[in-house]
């Protein structure tokens, strides 16, 4: 399996790029995310990369950073998803974006890249979700305006709100209506009650 590429850029497009490796030029499929890293003609370059094998050929893929590669494997995994489709996916929201989206059941942005519909929008969803490594962080920057010491408050009420067993997106929705009635200014034994009572 080849698991990386070390080599000069020989071709780059929005797409596409050639590298190459000791007189070998070896294509690679790319998003636009690592397009916008690569460098100039005939500069070094760093690729990850990902071989696919089909009966009737080998595309290998190309990746500026571990956290993609690791999304796009997941993204293939899905019913419907092949590696085509899966670049799309990952040129249309950068890897941090495509989480929140997933966590939060943020069905309106999945379905604004291109080959993306609704259907194929919730079975990613459905499928992706609980697989993804996603922080308190991405509810609370979800939540703008909060003052650092609001902030502690709200990211303990987030855990103890996935600790009893809710999801992310349904944190979000209770703890902005929460916002909406209250204001910021509760004590966290208060956001956590009001919070359930709007769950």
């Amino acid at each position: 399996m080849i698991e990386q590429i070390h080599g000069s850029l020989l071709k780059k497009m929005p797409t596409f790029c050639v590298v190459d490796c000791q007189g070998v030029g070896y294509g690679l499929h790319i998003s636009l995310n690592t397009f916008r890293y690569l460098g100039e003609h005939s500069e070094q370059v760093d690729l990850l990369t990902h071989l696919h094998v089909r009966e009737d050929a080998l595309q290998l893929y190309g990746f500026f950073e571990e956290a993609e590669r690791d999304m796009f494997r997941k993204l293939i995994n899905v019913s419907g998803i092949g590696p085509r489709l899966a670049i799309t996916i990952l040129s249309g929201l950068p890897v941090k974006e495509l989480k929140q989206a997933l966590a939060l059941d943020d069905i309106d942005s999945l379905i604004k890249i291109p080959g993306v519909g609704r259907k194929t929008a919730q079975r990613l969803v459905l499928e992706l979700r609980e697989k993804m490594d996603i922080s308190v962080e991405t509810v609370l920057t979800e939540i703008p305006h909060l003052a650092s010491s609001e902030r502690d408050k709200f990211e303990e009420a987030v855990k103890a709100m996935l600790i009893l067993g809710y999801k992310q997106s349904e944190a979000k929705v209770s703890l902005e209506k929460v916002i909406k009635k209250h204001g910021k200014d509760l004590s966290l034994e208060d956001i956590i009650k009001n919070a359930l009572q709007e769950m």
